[in-house]
């Protein structure tokens, strides 16, 4: 799930002004409005600077909300709160939004310091508690962890999320407009924060006493699995070691970072919430029941567990391969995980995932939440969808569907329970500011793993083999998305060797050297049972190492790919 835009060639010339406002490496005007991650210090990757442009594009886009990113040397004996107003005045920081919504990050990097600076219009919004514990639970840590990738892209995430729980108690970021015509941007209110760079790096794992190993230990249920995993949560607790993670998730946590803030932020969102347990063998899903409404069900992130001779424990190994928990919504980044045999009632696509309550047709249409005054909900067709098919666009306003005013996300959904597929239905939008009347032809339900590729039938070929996407700390070593995360016992593909946590990078017909999903899924199109097939794999980050694969025959009951 990338939205990767190429960075825009940016050329200016310093200003070398005898204003004191800015150090002289600083330009006194903002270089560019179309660019959001102003790097003058040098020490981000050039991917990452790529993917800030890209984050910052879409929150102006879809919340009107004029992000910025400047990490500078030195403030030169400045005050950094005098400093960043001056910057975030200077550069006119939100002047391209419907109101005052500029958002300023700043780092320096001699003093190590951190300021966010928030435009006029969204005080109420990004109040200074929020401020702070964003620079100390999200910013700071990261920092401290020498991980800028996951501090900036968690901290934006964190954002949004914030933008959707304003939406729910009733602001609408988008609907804030100026009523004055002010002449400053910020008022320079605000928290600080000091950072020391890695210095977390050089800490010990932090020691957890017997007592409370044995409490985070692996459980007797899955849900109690998942309420130990959110009471660690809650505690702000950071041991990964403990054995309420999987040995695989141990593995994974190993890599990844984390922070206080957002696991603060998960504990709160998994509060109150209802979640039903469907379990297949040693394979287990907290999920929201299948009564839930849509736009509940794609903010409640589905939880996995796995069960050994320990007992229960939380897979998040797998959820980081197989979802994406992007902020307040989530969706799968592959169906071809162990644990899709608990949506079997829902209808997955590209985007979204419906509760099947009854409906027998399918529009296909991804919903913004924020409205644009009355006129109906910002919408994108689905790929492979009537919607699509039929030529509404990304970005076209919903405002009717056979004459009846959408209200509510996903109401169209919810109206699908009174058609058929064939229907013709009558799709009214607003495009470019001018009404627009399409017409859609239905179609039947179609889950997104008919479309992958699972065996259906006996003597179809089978291997064995759950997969997953590669993490970036892989992609550094090899730039593939193939990622095993299970083999099944006695399968042609166990037989050969493999083992989960392999990383196949090599599939016979690939074409270029990242391998993904749809090489695997071209394969299987190809071969038949009997037939030998040679992947090269990554083991351990390290082991070069080939299989050969006799396909094998699959028969009902099988498992795996």
């Amino acid at each position: 799930m990338k939205r990767l835009l190429p960075i825009m060639a940016i050329t200016f010339l310093l200003c070398f002004s005898t204003n004191l406002s800015f150090a002289q490496y600083i330009p006194q005007s903002r270089p560019s409005q179309e660019q959001y991650c102003f790097d003058y210090s040098k020490v981000l990757s050039s991917d990452l600077r790529r993917e800030i442009n890209t984050q910052g594009e879409a929150l102006k886009r879809h919340f009107d909300i004029d992000f910025v990113v400047a990490i500078v040397p030195s403030l030169k004996g400045r005050d950094i709160v005098s400093y960043t107003l001056d910057l975030f005045s200077n550069w006119e920081i939100g002047k391209n939004t419907q109101g005052k919504k500029g958002m300023l990050i700043l780092i320096t990097m001699q003093e190590q310091k951190i300021k966010i600076e928030v435009g006029y219009d969204l005080e109420h919004i990004f109040t200074d508690i929020y401020v702070g514990q964003v620079e100390r639970e999200m910013l700071k840590e990261f920092l401290e962890q020498a991980d800028w990738e996951r501090g900036f892209l968690a901290t934006i995430e964190n954002i949004v999320e914030r933008i959707y729980y304003m939406l729910k108690s009733g602001t609408d970021v988008r609907e804030i407009k100026e009523d004055v015509d002010l002449e400053y941007y910020s008022q320079g209110a605000g928290a600080k924060t000091i950072f020391d760079f890695g210095s977390l790096l050089k800490k010990p794992i932090p020691t957890t006493s017997e007592e409370l190993k044995k409490y985070f230990g692996a459980q007797p249920t899955p849900k109690e699995a998942f309420q130990r995993y959110m009471e660690f949560n809650a505690k702000n607790m950071s041991d990964y070691t403990l054995d309420i993670f999987s040995d695989d998730s141990k593995i994974f946590f190993s890599h990844w970072r984390t922070s206080s803030g957002q696991r603060r932020s998960e504990a709160q969102a998994g509060s109150g919430r209802t979640y039903i347990v469907k379990q297949k063998g040693k394979y287990a899903v907290l999920m929201a029941p299948l009564n839930t409404s849509i736009n509940d069900f794609i903010c409640q992130c589905p939880y996995f567990f796995i069960e050994n001779e320990k007992g229960w424990q939380i897979d998040i190994n797998t959820m980081g391969r197989a979802l994406i928990m992007g902020g307040p919504s989530w969706h799968f980044l592959t169906a071809a995980n162990p644990y899709m045999f608990a949506f079997k009632d829902y209808l997955l696509k590209t985007n979204r995932y419906y509760p099947k309550q009854g409906q027998k047709a399918m529009l296909g249409l991804t919903y913004s939440y924020l409205k644009k005054s009355d006129r109906g909900f910002y919408i994108t067709p689905e790929y492979n969808s009537p919607a699509k098919e039929s030529d509404i666009q990304d970005g076209d306003i919903f405002v009717s569907l056979d004459g009846v005013k959408i209200t509510y996300p996903y109401q169209d959904w919810d109206m699908m329970k009174n058609y058929l597929p064939g229907d013709i239905v009558d799709v009214l939008v607003i495009r470019n500011g001018k009404k627009k009347n399409i017409k859609v032809c239905l179609e039947s339900l179609k889950s997104w793993m008919d479309e992958f590729p699972y065996v259906k039938k006996e003597g179809d070929p089978w291997m064995g083999f759950y997969f997953g996407y590669s993490q970036p700390y892989e992609r550094r070593i090899e730039n593939v998305q193939l990622s095993v995360i299970d083999v099944i016992p006695g399968s042609p593909a166990a037989q050969a060797g493999f083992m989960p946590r392999d990383l196949i990078y090599t599939v016979p017909g690939s074409r270029d050297k990242h391998v993904g999903l749809n090489d695997y899924k071209a394969l299987v199109k190809r071969v038949k049972p009997g037939d030998k097939v040679k992947f090269k794999v990554l083991r351990n980050l390290k082991e070069r190492l080939e299989f050969e694969v006799v396909v094998g025959s699959y028969s009902v009951g099988d498992e795996g790919m």
